[in-house]
């Protein structure tokens, strides 16, 4: 190619990116706009119009910790709204893109216990555990895995786990809540598995609103 081929070419490359680089700016700005809307539709409960927003969002090409920000926020909205096979689908590509991701795990985690796939849930949790080691809100969470997965001297295991944890944090509320839980789980040996089912529920959702409210931090990804 010679000099004038190699001009002409050069040329052209910088026409392109100036006719494009309004709507590139554009797009930034829709996605902070598409953002901002939702972050604001989420503090004010309105679920479902900021599950659009998160959508919007990412459909605007945002930078990646904007777009893994936004997946999770839209995973836990899609969960509200009672579409757990969309939440759940949304996590495990996270995982796979973000294979050492606390938040992450834990969240595919919390949906598939929700789902009562207690098996693939407590796998998950395990991940929790090994990424980390020091919340015991992990091991509570493998703990009742294991026992909607008929494993119940597993889950005892993982909530004497979560006891030492709490203890050494002074959080007497899950220690206490952690102690009463292995007292009840010895007890539903008793009984048929429809017993525990709805108590079981009942814990892991009390699990996934205590993560979102003292253990999620999110902050970080916007920096």
């Amino acid at each position: 190619m010679n000099f004038k081929s190699q001009f002409i070419w050069f040329i052209k490359i910088l026409a392109i990116y100036l006719i494009l680089l309004p709507s590139l700016a554009l797009s930034e700005e829709q996605y902070k706009d598409f953002f901002n809307k939702a972050q604001s539709l989420d503090k004010d409960k309105f679920f479902e119009d900021a599950t659009s927003y998160w959508e919007k969002t990412l459909r605007a090409n945002p930078p990646p910790n904007i777009a893994l920000y936004a997946k999770l926020k839209l995973s836990n909205n899609y969960s509200r709204l009672g579409k757990l096979d969309k939440s759940i689908e949304i996590s495990r590509t996270l995982t796979e893109s973000n294979p050492e991701h606390y938040h992450v795990w834990f969240h595919l985690a919390s949906f598939l216990a929700a789902s009562k796939e207690y098996f693939q849930a407590a796998e998950a949790f395990k991940k929790t555990t090994t990424l980390k080691p020091e919340e015991g809100l992990s091991h509570v969470g493998l703990a009742f895995s294991y026992f909607g997965d008929q494993k119940p001297d597993l889950a005892i295991k993982e909530l004497k786990k979560g006891m030492t944890i709490f203890k050494a944090n002074k959080n007497i509320s899950w220690y206490r809540d952690c102690r009463f839980a292995i007292h009840q789980i010895k007890g539903f040996a008793r009984f048929p598995k429809s017993f525990s089912d709805l108590w079981l529920r009942k814990n892991l959702k009390r699990v996934h609103d205590t993560y979102l409210d003292a253990v999620l931090d999110l902050n970080n990804l916007l920096n």
